[in-house]
């Protein structure tokens, strides 16, 4: 087990082997019963069963994981020797998933789940013994997931599952007309510390994942909610049979990363607070739902100081943008300049100030020589 190795914030997933399979470097972060939490870098958590590891891990050992997929904000992780395809990773037996029948084949369907190939057996798709299998070809259409074949890299389909739990449930109906990015309305009717359920339509009831309540860090679902408040939320999965929903409430606002690349740039100096500190570094927020990592090797530490002791949650400070990747949502930052001096706490802020009012400058001194010309014209005249 390796230990106090700093994670590569913006660019810990690299290929690895055959296929298309990444591994991260993950610190773990803390144990709760069989599970253990992982921290893969800024705003990227992942959880995996105790019982992978040889040996119990410790809070902040550092292993390599591969993705398995991703559930309610958490990515479910293997070890790096388990060679998962993360092609693969959102697939799991029993999830209900959007299809398109492309053509007919011998003995069924064959479809297309998002970039992967399915096929719907003609004895699953739910449709009498005369009728032709074209009627269903280029339609979009809810089917669960009965069988993956990995070797293969296809899914076996069934509609005739998702058409006969919508005859025995009623609120399957409305299930199997629910979509992936669809919006409802519906009421909170709990808080957890993991996130929120959503009761919708008719029967239906969804999570919120605490990542997915705001873009912002949110400690607690109750600081952000209420049971009984009315919200709008988008649905990201459908999983289990539709026993299991995903949903989103942050997915309908602006997201807050779709512009930074726009306003910020490497070298940039800004102000932010600091949000959590870890031995490996800190995490600074500078805006609404924009976080990055401040790694402990940019902090300007003295020999042998630890950064818990130099930086406390809450406080301001000023740093230089390290790197910055905006579409992967990922920002580092330095407490030091380019040439290695500390960056002064409240720099940031008196450069906005001093390029603020500069900005005036040039135009009120151009006023101000004209009014003196003008008045000379009129002396000498």
């Amino acid at each position: 087990m390796g230990m106090g190795r700093e994670p590569d914030s913006l660019s810990a997933g690299r290929d690895h082997g055959s296929h298309t399979l990444k591994v991260y470097s993950g610190t773990v972060v803390g144990l709760f019963g069989k599970d253990v939490f992982v921290e893969l870098g800024v705003r990227m958590q992942g959880v995996i069963e105790l019982d992978h590891f040889q040996s119990p891990p410790a809070v902040g050992d550092v292993f390599e994981f591969t993705l398995r997929g991703q559930e309610d904000g958490l990515w479910a992780l293997s070890l790096r020797e388990e060679e998962v395809l993360s092609t693969w990773e959102n697939l799991e037996l029993g999830s209900w998933v959007q299809a398109r029948a492309v053509r007919s084949a011998f003995g069924g369907l064959e479809m297309k789940i998002g970039p992967l190939h399915g096929f719907l057996p003609k004895s699953h798709t739910g449709l009498a013994r005369d009728e032709k299998l074209d009627v269903l070809v280029g339609k979009h259409f809810t089917c669960e997931v009965i069988e993956i074949e990995r070797e293969r890299q296809r899914v076996l389909l069934s509609r005739k599952f998702v058409v006969q739990h919508e005859r025995t449930h009623p609120h399957q109906r409305e299930l199997g007309s629910l979509r992936v990015g669809e919006k409802v309305h519906g009421t909170v009717t709990r808080l957890e510390e993991y996130g929120v359920f959503v009761h919708f339509g008719q029967g239906l009831e969804g999570l919120v994942h605490v990542s997915d309540i705001a873009y912002e860090r949110v400690g607690h679902p109750a600081d952000s909610l209420r049971v009984g408040q009315a919200v709008e939320a988008r649905v990201l999965a459908i999983r289990a049979g539709g026993r299991r929903i995903a949903l989103g409430l942050k997915q309908l606002t602006p997201n807050p990363w779709e512009r930074v690349g726009e306003q910020l740039a490497p070298g940039d100096l800004v102000e932010g607070r600091i949000t959590r500190v870890r031995d490996f570094g800190a995490f600074l927020s500078i805006a609404r739902g924009i976080e990055g990592l401040l790694p402990a090797g940019e902090c300007g530490l003295r020999p042998g100081e630890p950064i818990t002791a130099a930086l406390r949650p809450g406080e301001t400070v000023s740093a230089r943008v390290l790197e910055l990747d905006a579409p992967r949502e990922r920002i580092a930052f330095s407490l030091c300049h380019s040439s290695g001096a500390r960056i002064e706490r409240a720099e940031a802020a008196n450069r906005a100030l001093w390029l603020e009012n500069s900005k005036g400058a040039p135009s009120q001194l151009a006023e101000s020589l004209k009014d003196k010309l003008a008045a000379a014209l009129r002396r000498s005249g």
